[in-house]
């Protein structure tokens, strides 16, 4: 007899469409060129010229060079667009400007930069206070060997010029130091993303860079093996040729250098090519697998990919086994613990290195243990999808204070400038021109002879003052309102108060200053807390079991713990720094408090106080206090001795009473000072 087979799901179930993005894409791709990502990012890069046309606007009237708006002149019949300083110029007008506008950046900037920050880390384990004060080391040298308050400094001014901040995290080697957690401040121009209106730009798509390549940096980086790229590929890729180069240059102060710039072709030179990086979001079907007997979270959750067979079996095994040891166990089957799984949509970040033709160089997923892609960005204020730069708003007073500067300049000019009149009668043949040019001659002279009515007349000097147009007072009216625009007042930009003005007031004014300020310093926290957690966690990726780590003073020496720091999740706060006067007077203060009151001890005080001379006191104390201590237990080691070691009621029986009261005293002496 024949026995019917009997159908498996598999057969009976149709199957499911298992969609991977990457793997649709590269599908589409025709000679390792990702045509449909390259127009991507272009649309990108194009829809964000509105906002870089504004930055690139605002950083010229920041730096001075306010008045190279283009205007539309009608001369001649036609109509012709020239830029302002050109159109004075042809009207003998001089274009003067008083930068109003440098003054304000960089007291909001100076603001920030006073308050010096450094991050602080938190276990979320109470237990785990040792790993916190060694992460939190960790992190602060590695904030100070890598200049971060100089980042930091320069993407402020570029948030209240550009409305942009970007920076990128990197794992580098670099001035032949050991590799380090590397924060780099990227040109906001170079810059290009997909995101919704989300403030916090958690639903960013797509997010890439535009990088000026040298062609050394270039086989460096990608002329490798895991790649299938050699160098003379790269140079048909990027079609470089063996030209001189002694000529090639970029100078960065170059007029108008970044303000033409090409998706497309570096403004360097020839020495360098545009290579393009850019990193999307994709999607593919996953096993989303929990351990429930795993230590750690990590190991706990975690993802693998279907294709990945020999996982997938490891897996099973081990479910296996621990079936086998839990039948021996004699464990009811609800309380058994394996390693269940369920297929999910993963969405996940994926990088792309590509040539301006499309051409891919690298790809792959994020290699970042924070599983997503390395920038950290902030936009200003990003309503509804909208940058408005802070400084952009001033742009219109600093016009017309300009406006008025030169209108009274040309009230000036165009008075009378103290010249010597004298009757047409006397010209003496003359020309009215050449009368009008000695007339317009500052301190000119002018000879006439006078009527006979009007004897012993002596030399008269004409003289005429400036009409009063009331240019003043709109100036002063304009500062007002620029005062009023962006909250930035005298008292903070640290200007001598006027007559009259109270302390206490001057004081209110400029702590009412900083308060109107609030959003953009907590701005700069969040967007500071969100690059630090990326590095903290790069950190704990890369950083090697036993790496020396000091702190900010270097007095004090951590050994990098990998193992242990691994696999906890640090809450990132951003503290003020303690380099700041302001914070080490704080802490001065409180420190003497404590020891006024016998809560701590000389030791634990010059321990923590922020002196010059701390260290070298407390080096002086603790050698005392060894000294001590050895000369007590010398005396106490004599005092058993004459005794016989016998002690009864806390006396050495038969011991030198006075070497015991000597003993004694020199030990609270000891523990007074300690």
């Amino acid at each position: 007899m024949v026995k019917a087979k009997l159908l498996t799901l598999s057969k009976v179930m149709p199957q499911r469409n298992r969609y991977d993005s990457v793997k649709a894409r590269k599908k589409r791709q025709e000679h390792g060129k990702d045509w449909e990502l390259l127009t991507r990012c272009k649309n990108a890069w194009n829809n964000l010229s509105g906002v870089r046309e504004t930055r690139a606007r605002t950083m010229r009237y920041c730096h001075g060079d306010q008045w190279s708006d283009t205007i539309r002149v009608y001369h001649h019949g036609y109509w012709e667009e020239m830029t302002e300083r050109t159109y004075m110029e042809r009207r003998n007008q001089t274009p003067m400007s008083n930068n109003i506008m440098v003054s304000i950046l960089e007291s909001i900037a100076g603001l920030y930069a006073k308050q010096g920050t450094e991050p602080v880390c938190f276990a979320r384990d109470s237990n785990s206070r040792q790993l916190s004060d060694m992460m939190s080391a960790t992190m602060q040298c590695n904030w100070q060997n890598t200049y971060m308050q100089d980042v930091l400094n320069h993407a402020i001014k570029d948030y209240l010029i550009g409305g942009q901040m970007f920076v990128r995290e990197c794992w580098e080697d670099r001035d032949l130091e050991m590799p380090d957690s590397w924060t780099d401040a990227m040109e906001a121009d170079h810059m290009f993303f997909e995101c919704g209106s989300d403030p916090r730009h958690n639903d960013v798509s797509l997010i890439g860079v535009l990088h000026d390549v040298s062609k050394e940096d270039l086989y460096q980086k990608f002329a490798r093996q895991e790649y299938g790229l050699t160098e003379n590929d790269l140079d048909t890729i990027f079609d470089i040729q063996d030209l001189d180069d002694s000529g090639y240059g970029y100078e960065f102060n170059e007029e108008k250098a970044l303000e033409n710039i090409s998706f497309d072709y570096s403004n360097k030179g020839k020495h360098y090519v545009r290579v393009i990086e850019v990193w999307t979001t994709e999607t593919k079907h996953r096993l989303q697998c929990y351990d429930p007997i795993a230590t750690t979270g990590t190991s706990a959750y975690f993802r693998v990919d279907m294709e990945d067979t020999a996982m997938i079996e490891k897996l099973r095994k081990d479910n296996i086994k621990r079936k086998q040891q839990y039948d021996e166990m004699g464990v009811a089957e609800e309380d058994r613990a394996y390693i269940t799984s369920k297929e999910i949509a993963d969405k996940y970040w994926y990088f792309t290195y590509m040539a301006p033709d499309g051409t891919i160089l690298c790809q792959g997923e994020t290699p970042y243990d924070y599983k997503s892609h390395p920038f950290t960005m902030k936009l200003y204020p990003y309503i509804n999808g909208e940058i408005h730069p802070f400084m952009a708003n001033v742009i219109d007073q600093q016009r017309y204070i300009n406006r008025l500067i030169v209108m009274n300049d040309m009230a000036i000019r165009s008075s009378f400038k103290g010249f010597k009149m004298i009757p047409t009668t006397v010209l003496n043949g003359k020309t009215k021109e050449q009368f009008m040019e000695d007339a317009i001659e500052y301190d000119g002279w002018i000879f006439y002879t006078p009527k006979r009515t009007m004897p012993n007349v002596k030399p008269e000097i004409i003289t005429s003052n400036a009409v009063n147009i009331g240019t003043n007072e709109l100036l002063q009216i304009e500062l007002n309102l620029i005062r009023e625009v962006t909250n930035v007042s005298g008292a903070l930009q640290g200007k001598t108060p006027s007559a009259g003005t109270s302390a206490a007031r001057y004081a209110q004014e400029s702590q009412n200053a900083t308060t109107s300020l609030y959003t953009i310093l907590s701005d700069m926290d969040v967007f500071t807390e969100k690059l630090a957690t990326k590095k903290c966690m790069t950190i704990q990726q890369y950083y090697e079991d036993g790496r020396k780590v000091y702190d900010r003073n270097f007095t004090q020496v951590y050994q990098y713990d990998r193992l242990s720091a691994r696999d906890i999740h640090f809450k990132i706060s951003i503290k003020n720094a303690a380099a700041t006067a302001t914070y080490n007077t704080m802490q001065n203060d409180t420190l003497d408090k404590l020891l006024d009151k016998g809560a701590i001890n000389v030791v634990q005080y010059l321990q923590n106080l922020n002196a010059p001379f701390a260290d070298k006191l407390l080096a002086s104390v603790q050698e005392q206090q060894a000294q001590l201590e050895q000369m007590y237990q010398q005396q106490q080691a004599m005092a058993q001795q004459q005794g016989g070691g016998q002690v009864e009621n806390g006396i050495v029986q038969g011991a030198d009473q006075n070497a015991v009261a000597q003993a004694m005293n020199m030990n609270n002496q000891y523990y007074q000072t300690a």
